[in-house]
Parts: structure tokens; sequence; C-alpha cells
């Protein structure tokens, strides 16, 4: 039986309908949206849609592809020759260096790229908690590995960046907007003077929020929340959906999915309550 390849948007919802509610969907891509995403991100590079499950990640709200995958696809694409990967020099000095050598076919050279334990020093990496304390040779190898993939194959990865390498740039921080003048203050207009009739109530922003993700989870076409004329969360669904996550990778990978994209609107003091939200849970979670 041949891979399923959605051909159209219903299609790819439906597969990633049927992911998420499997429960085999993996962690950080385990919502419709989320899953549907990374699908279309890996059909646009060649990933059938279980491939780009297991292959795409979300690291600072850009889709990346772990290393071994990006490698796969480049094989796949028949333009890669040969590769050799190795490490020179000492092993314990800043010249210990991870090699990574591709040779392209068609082109007169090979590409090759370096990443020495000096460089990793200068990006701050070296001895940085996680793996490139636990496993600092195979962090090498996928940085020079990356810088040759990029460079050498920018056409096969579609400028989908390399998961190891991306998850070590920092999140950015959103910059404050000046304040502008107040603007005048226009005199109400007399038919709103008359209308004294109670306005209509909305519901929360909290439960709009919950209503929209229920309703993704529970049919396949959602329909949209009542309330969604105001799309900002309540801090307190931020404090919750934060609270829930157990390690710095995926608290990284919630704020950028699922909260930012939520924000996006949200006036400058609303947004530091939020970040500082997320500055708290990023302490929570430190090592």
């Amino acid at each position: 039986m041949r891979a399923i390849v959605p051909q159209d948007f219903e299609s790819a919802w439906r597969v990633a309908n049927v992911i998420v509610r499997s429960g085999m969907a993996p962690r950080g891509l385990d919502t419709p949206e989320k899953a549907m995403v990374a699908i279309m991100h890996g059909l646009e590079i060649g990933l059938t849609p279980m491939a780009a499950l297991q292959s795409i990640a979300v690291v600072n709200g850009r889709p990346t592809v772990w290393g071994d995958g990006a490698l796969a696809l480049v094989r796949g694409s028949g333009l890669l020759a040969w590769m050799q990967e190795y490490f020179e020099g000492a092993e314990g000095t800043d010249g210990y260096t991870a090699v990574c050598v591709m040779q392209r076919a068609g082109e007169p050279e090979p590409i090759r790229r370096t990443f020495s334990v000096g460089d990793a020093k200068r990006a701050g990496l070296s001895g940085k908690d996680g793996p490139w304390k636990q496993y600092p040779k195979r962090m090498q190898q996928m940085r020079a590995r990356a810088f040759a993939l990029r460079d050498g194959f920018a056409d096969v990865l579609r400028g989908v960046s390399i998961r190891e390498e991306m998850h070590d740039v920092e999140a950015p921080t959103r910059a404050p907007t000046p304040a502008g003048p107040p603007s005048p203050s226009a005199p109400p207009s007399p038919s709103a003077m008359r209308d004294v009739s109670p306005p209509r109530p909305t519901a929360a922003p909290e439960q709009a929020m919950v209503a929209a993700d229920d309703a993704a989870a529970g049919s396949i076409d959602p329909p949209p929340a009542d309330g969604a004329a105001d799309p900002l969360p309540g801090l307190q669904w931020i404090e919750q959906t934060l609270s829930a996550v157990d390690d710095p990778d995926t608290l990284s990978d919630v704020w950028s999915t699922m909260v930012e994209p939520r924000l996006t609107q949200a006036p400058n003091d609303y947004w530091e309550q939020a970040m500082a939200i997320y500055r708290q849970h990023e302490r929570r979670l430190a090592p």
C-alpha cells in the first residue's frame, strides 16, 4: 500500500484530524491545526504526511526539519553524489572540528563545511545545558552537516531550516511600539445618543478560545467561536496552557505556535503581562 498523499486543503485537514484523534501525533503537534501545518510544509519539500509529522518541528515559530530528515530529502533527490563526515584536530582543544563534505552531482567542487569547539564557544553553545552538554560531538556534527545541506541543497530544502540549528537561536522578543499622540475624541452622533438599548453580551475571550479548540477537536469543519471579534486570550488561559508544559523545548513550541499568534493585536501592556507569564515558566523549567 502506497502512502496516502492529500491533494487539497480538505483532504489534508481530514488526515490531520484522524492522526490527532488517534493519539499518534508527536508532542507539540497535538492539535489538528498544528498537524495540518506540518503536513503542508512537508508536502512542499516532498515528505508524505506521516513522514512530515516525524520530521517537522516548530522552533521559535518557524518550521524546521530534523537533520536526519533533511539528509534523507537530499539523498532522495538524487543530487547527492557522495558525502563524508569526520573530525579533525586534537579532542579537548578549541581546534577539534567536525567536518562535513558533500559532492553535489554535476558540480566540479565538493562542499566542505566545518564547526569547531572554538566556534561553539564563540556562539555561546559549549557547555550549554541540554544536548550541547550531553552530546557535544553529535551537536558539532549536526551543525557542520546543516551548513553543508543548506549551502549546497537550498533548492531541495526550500528554505526550511534545520531543527538542531534553529533550536540554539533565541526566541525573538517583541519591540515595544512607540506611543503616538492621542487622537481627538469625536463627539457622539445624535443617533448614538438616542440609542439606549443595552449592548449584546459577548463570550469571554477564554470561553471563545475553549469553544474554538473544542470545535476543532470534535468536527471536521469547526464553526467560528461566538465572540471571535475579540481574539485576545485571557491571561488565565495563558497561565494554564504553559503550566501544563514540562520541558523547555515544548514550552518554546507551545508559546510560538499556540499563544504568540493570538497576541498579534495585543496592546503593549497586555503583551508585557503575557511575556512575564512566559518568563516565569522559563525559570520554572530551567535546570
